[in-house]
């Protein structure tokens, strides 16, 4: 019964250590991935995004050298019932589970600075990019189409940007130009397709931009998009519990054979000991 228990252990430890292992060769390879792909490299230079993306880049890196070199310790430490290996396992195991704790921590204190940031580059976007930039243009119009989303907060932030204010004269008709302006089709909802199959968005700077409100998605990007992350925040909870449940599992079940191991070489060492 010992024995059986003992080898439970054993294989449990090694398959679990491989899946790290898989896991942190998988994240390695995607950090390089985008390290060195000229196409993203590419379209971070022209976002002017290259620090943050080199930052994440890196970073995924790391995670996958720690996960790599977790997931060898250990399944090297079961396969050659290394005490030595198995203690290091534990202890760097530790260590990436209190870096986790610290970085869900910092995330959830620090939520409203990154959800300004998010709505910052925005905001960066719609003023000063859109219109200008195609790759800019098909990220924003992809957010706007897939949450059904009109601006940052609504879709008078689009009477601010420069390619929504490319207007002519409205002097004519006494209509005020800080009222006036265009939104990208991908603002429109199905009313609107409806009603302006080829032109929605764009045909919306004959009058006030408000004049076509009921053509146009309500919502802000910004909201939509925290409600989306809101409302898949149970998903994101569990997976998050599921990978601290698998490491303090890992944790438990080194230690365990550990002592086990350090259990058996006393035991021979006692048996050798009473031959002599």
């Amino acid at each position: 019964m010992g024995e059986t228990c003992f080898h439970f252990f054993r294989s449990t430890v090694f398959i679990l250590n491989l899946f790290f292992w898989l896991m942190g060769l998988g994240t390695l390879g995607i950090g390089l991935w985008l390290r060195f792909d000229p196409a993203i490299a590419e379209l971070m230079h022209l976002q002017g995004d290259e620090h943050n993306l080199n930052l994440i880049c890196y970073l995924l890196i790391a995670t996958g050298v720690i996960m790599s070199v977790i997931g060898f310790l250990g399944c090297f430490g079961a396969w050659r019932m290394s005490q030595c290996m198995l203690v290091m396992f534990f202890i760097i195991l530790i260590v990436v589970f209190c870096l986790e704790m610290a970085a869900a921590i910092f995330a959830y204190t620090h939520q409203d600075s990154i959800r300004q940031y998010i709505d910052d580059s925005m905001y960066d976007v719609i003023h000063y990019h859109y219109g200008h930039n195609n790759e800019y243009a098909k990220v924003f119009d992809q957010i706007q189409t897939q949450f059904e989303c009109c601006g940052v907060k609504s879709y008078r932030d689009w009477l601010r940007s420069s390619w929504g204010r490319e207007l002519r004269s409205r002097v004519e008709i006494g209509i005020g130009a800080g009222t006036v302006g265009k939104v990208p089709a991908s603002c429109c909802n199905a009313e609107g397709l409806q009603s302006y199959p080829t032109t929605c968005g764009l045909a919306f700077d004959k009058l006030e931009l408000y004049t076509y409100e009921e053509f146009m998605h309500s919502k802000g990007c910004s909201d939509a998009i925290y409600q989306s992350a809101y409302n898949n925040l149970e998903l994101v909870i569990c997976f998050c519990v599921g990978i601290a449940c698998i490491q303090l599992f890992g944790m438990f079940m080194s230690m365990v054979l550990c002592c086990w191991v350090s259990d058996r070489a006393a035991k021979r060492r006692k048996a050798e000991s009473s031959k002599i």
